[in-house]
């Protein structure tokens, strides 16, 4: 997937930090790019990510999720 949407959510696993979720939300360049805020399995914001969705999906072990 190389494309984002406001309010898709992503979530990935590390084995020493835990489990985190993304939300995109905001999209730019037709959803080639965006906006995402990173939380921790408690709900706290730990980070946000801008740029490309090709980046993103780079940056990490990332699989679409539906809660």
């Amino acid at each position: 997937m190389e494309r984002f949407s406001v309010g898709q959510k992503w979530k990935t696993t590390d084995a020493v930090f835990g489990t985190f979720f993304g939300e995109v939300v905001e999209i730019s360049d037709e959803g080639r790019s965006g906006s995402i805020v990173i939380t921790d399995d408690q709900s706290n914001v730990v980070d946000t990510f801008t740029g490309s969705a090709t980046d993103f999906l780079a940056s990490g072990e990332w699989q679409l999720f539906a809660p």
